[in-house]
């Protein structure tokens, strides 16, 4: 079987509405199916599969009274393991740099928390968080890799010498390196 990429991403949310809310009108993906199913025990799961653009999909589970569910857990991955922002994240494509500056400038307009463009040399990103606190990233390649590309090496990391202004780079360092605790619902 030949890979052609991911199909989906699956991941929780313990409040749905805000959650397509933010994923259709924020970030412009689609749904394209949206079910229920009921669960041994009683409640059900409510499950929303969305186009992210290109056919391929990330999808939302939200427990509704499932019993042998807690009620109260950290959707926002990288919080529940105490780890910081940056580390388990989501990136989506941008075509080229003039689409992701132009995603970040509609992602403002629509009132989004939205780093400035992140030179990282060999693509150029911005990162957000959605309302569970997962962290977004589109990206943008800026060249082609090389053999080089493939053996460990130091490359700048945001906000060290990229982000000049300093409101940002604290912005941008807070979103993706600093550990939360966050425990609630979204």
């Amino acid at each position: 079987m030949k890979r052609t990429g991911i199909h989906h991403l699956g991941l929780a949310t313990l409040d749905i509405d805000k959650t397509v809310d933010f994923w259709t009108n924020k970030l412009g993906c689609e749904v394209v199916l949206y079910d229920l199913i009921e669960t041994p025990g009683g409640g059900r799961m409510k499950h929303v599969f969305m186009d992210t653009g290109d056919g391929s999909l990330v999808a939302f589970v939200c427990p509704d009274k499932v019993p042998q569910l807690p009620t109260e857990w950290s959707p926002d991955i990288n919080a529940a393991q105490g780890l910081p922002g940056g580390f388990y994240h989501f990136a989506f494509w941008a075509d080229d740099l003039s689409a992701l500056e132009a995603k970040r400038a509609d992602l403002l307009s629509k009132g989004v928390d939205v780093s400035v463009v992140v030179d990282h040399e060999w693509c150029r990103s911005i990162y957000l968080k959605d309302p569970n606190g997962l962290t977004v990233e589109f990206c943008s390649y800026m060249r082609e890799f090389t053999e080089a590309d493939k053996v460990m090496h130091h490359h700048e990391q945001p906000g060290s010498s990229g982000v000049q202004d300093i409101v940002e780079r604290e912005k941008l360092l807070n979103m993706l390196m600093k550990v939360s605790h966050k425990r609630s619902r979204a």
